[in-house]
């Protein structure tokens, strides 16, 4: 995987997810090459791209880690559950992270486009990675352990 690439990434995903989340703290850890291990998760944010790189990113959460970015998304109005409109404000999440990737990614001189992300929301939801898959275990708001992955097609 080309360093400046996945850098790219890691520096989108990063900055869009703390400005959509008014400042919510996000540590990303160093990667672990995925080998397939398939953890399941309660809520899964999917965004596919094509182009000069095809691929995913999938960023894997708990039910209560989602209210709570969802909370700080919506200026701290309280989430007691995941229901439509949360589940809408992930999704507009994961457009916001797509984009800043997708423009990142061009002025390195790659063309991608997007799709809309899907969200999956559910018990043990595993996901099936199809190429190279690396895995950045990180931490929201100092108390969630989740999962973020860029799965890059050979």
């Amino acid at each position: 995987m080309n360093v400046k690439v996945i850098n790219s990434i890691l520096d989108a995903f990063s900055r869009t997810f703390k400005m959509a989340t008014n400042n919510m703290n996000i540590e990303i850890q160093k990667p672990i090459v995925d080998k397939g291990d398939n953890n399941s998760y309660e809520v899964v944010v999917t965004i596919g791209f094509i182009g000069d790189l095809d691929g995913n990113i999938h960023m894997g959460l708990s039910e209560d880690s989602a209210k709570v970015v969802v909370s700080q998304m919506m200026m701290g109005m309280p989430v007691t559950k995941l229901d439509e409109m949360a589940l809408s404000a992930l999704g507009e999440l994961g457009n916001m992270i797509s984009g800043s990737i997708a423009m990142n990614l061009e002025k390195l001189g790659f063309k991608i486009n997007i799709t809309p992300p899907s969200i999956m929301y559910g018990n043990n939801i595993i996901f099936i990675k199809d190429g190279i898959s690396l895995k950045f275990p990180m931490f929201i708001d100092n108390k969630y352990s989740e999962e973020f992955f860029v799965v890059l097609k050979s």
